[in-house]
Formats: structure tokens, sequence, C-alpha cells
């Protein structure tokens, strides 16, 4: 426990290396590993993206669907479908259109760990759902985008802007 930061991060590299190699034995086996000594949820985050993408690659997508929506639900993100997407898009379109471009270009960069790793399930939800659920993207578009307007803006931020304006 004394190396613990040093520990997770070699760990996590490792199932980064896994995944990257397709080598999904021990992407499987460096994230149990990660999960059973992990000391928070947040800490596991990594390499439980790190095995939702493996469930795509290996043609599980709806798999990999579930467990992120499960996980962006345990961080407190709720992609609500109880409206048509053609309203979640009017709505997104009502937010931006409220706010300069000056203001969004000029938006602070995000810092919180968990929401950075939250727009990187957003991000793979969003390229997945366009292929199994494609009336469900304005859903995770909206998502990215209200969350980078109010967190700051993260890599995967210009994915949710550019679903809109496909």
């Amino acid at each position: 426990q004394e190396h613990y930061d040093l520990s997770l991060e070699l760990f996590e590299l490792a199932a980064k290396c896994a995944l990257t190699n397709g080598d999904f034995s021990s992407l499987k086996l460096y994230s149990e590993q990660v999960m059973k000594e992990a000391r928070s949820f947040e800490d596991g985050l990594n390499v439980i993206y790190f095995s939702t993408c493996a469930l795509a690659y290996s043609l599980r997508l709806p798999d990999s669907i579930q467990k992120s929506i499960e996980v962006l639900g345990k961080l407190g993100i709720d992609l609500e479908e109880s409206r048509s997407a053609e309203a979640c898009v009017q709505e997104i379109m009502t937010s931006l259109s409220t706010r300069l471009d000056e203001e969004i270009l000029n938006t602070e960069r995000m810092t919180e760990p968990s929401m950075i790793i939250a727009l990187k399930f957003l991000a793979k939800l969003e390229l997945g759902m366009t292929q199994t659920k494609p009336r469900s993207v304005p859903f995770v578009t909206q998502k990215i985008i209200e969350l980078s307007l109010t967190k700051g803006m993260s890599p995967m931020s210009p994915i949710g802007f550019v679903h809109l304006g496909a």
C-alpha cells in the first residue's frame, strides 16, 4: 500500500497495452487486480474504460454500451430519453444560441478526473450508439456538450460538437 499510486498507474498502463495488443485475457487479469485493490470506484475507472473498449472491439457492442451507461450512472450522469430526439437537438441548439462563439472557444479546460473519464465513456458511447441505437445519439451529444460547457473542455469535447453539426 506504500506505493499505491505508482502501482495503480503501472496496472492501468499494462491494461492499456493489453488492450492495444488485443490481449483481452491479460486485460481482464489486470482489470480484476485493479478493481480488487482500488481504494475507490474512481480509481478503477480507467481499467473499466479499457474493458468496455475491449467489449466493443470483440463484437460485444451492446454489452459495452450497457456497461458504459452503468458507469455513467454511478458518476451521476443520466442519459435521459424522456423526450424526442428532435426536442433534444432543439434544446442543445437553444442552449448554444445563448453563448457567444468566443465564450465557447475560451471555455476553461476540464480538470475534474471523474468528468474527464466520463467524457471518454460518453464519446465511446456516441460512436457505439451511432451503429446500434441512432435515435439515442442526440442524448449523448447533449450530455457531452452540457458537461463541456459547465465542467470545462476535454479532448473528447469536440466529438459532441461534431456530432451536433453532422
